[in-house]
């Protein structure tokens, strides 16, 4: 009986062990991971534009430039005010930041400062963007290849794609003013989208 009673039970776990391998192959790989990736519009870096371009990118994370193109020294640059459109927040949100990254202005003389203002309390898929001089003076230009108007961070949420769009605040355009709080018309907003994507790697499993 003791003889029976052993080779039972080592059937037994036999039968246990290759079932939980079995199981443990079949949906033991089924994890998947979510990352993003972006994709800049086809709108040309001519000077004087701004358009949305990828900093970098870590997971579901990707921090967005809003860049404007140069060399464009003779800009009287003050101010910049627009909004960037979430195509889809299901997709795609906005994550605060503090402080905010921006190259584009620069203190020109004695008393001025730059002030930062992102805000999407009123519509998650709208963040307003005001950049501007404070204290008088003048203006600044792009001496360089480009400056960062607004730096941006957002996080992809779920597998999917959605769009980044520079808009305007209000009833108003994407808007850039000079020293005299005119509308500089050498500076253009892109107007066509960027892309963003939630995208699901791995699982699958064994069935």
């Amino acid at each position: 009986m003791r003889s029976a009673r052993t080779s039972f039970t080592s059937v037994f776990l036999l039968v246990g062990f290759v079932l939980a391998a079995t199981l443990w192959g079949c949906g033991g790989s089924s994890s998947s991971s979510l990352g993003a990736q972006f994709t800049a519009s086809a709108t040309a870096a001519t000077p004087g534009t701004i358009k949305l371009v990828q900093k970098s990118k870590s997971g579901t994370r990707v921090v967005v430039d809003a860049v404007i193109y140069g060399p464009a020294a003779g800009l009287d640059l003050y101010a910049f005010k627009f909004a960037v459109k979430i195509g889809d927040t299901n997709v795609v949100k906005f994550v605060p930041q503090g402080p905010y990254m921006q190259s584009a202005l620069a203190v020109t003389s004695m008393g001025q400062a730059i002030s930062i203002n992102v805000d999407d309390s009123a519509n998650p898929a709208l963040v307003e963007c005001t950049i501007q001089k404070t204290g008088g003076g003048t203006g600044n230009g792009v001496p360089g290849a480009s400056a960062v108007v607004i730096e941006l961070t957002f996080d992809a949420m779920t597998s999917g794609a959605t769009t980044l769009t520079l808009v305007g605040q209000g009833a108003n355009p994407p808007q850039a003013f000079d020293s005299t709080n005119a509308l500089i018309p050498g500076v253009s907003f892109d107007a066509a989208s960027a892309a963003v994507k939630g995208v699901s790697t791995g699982g699958g499993g064994g069935y």
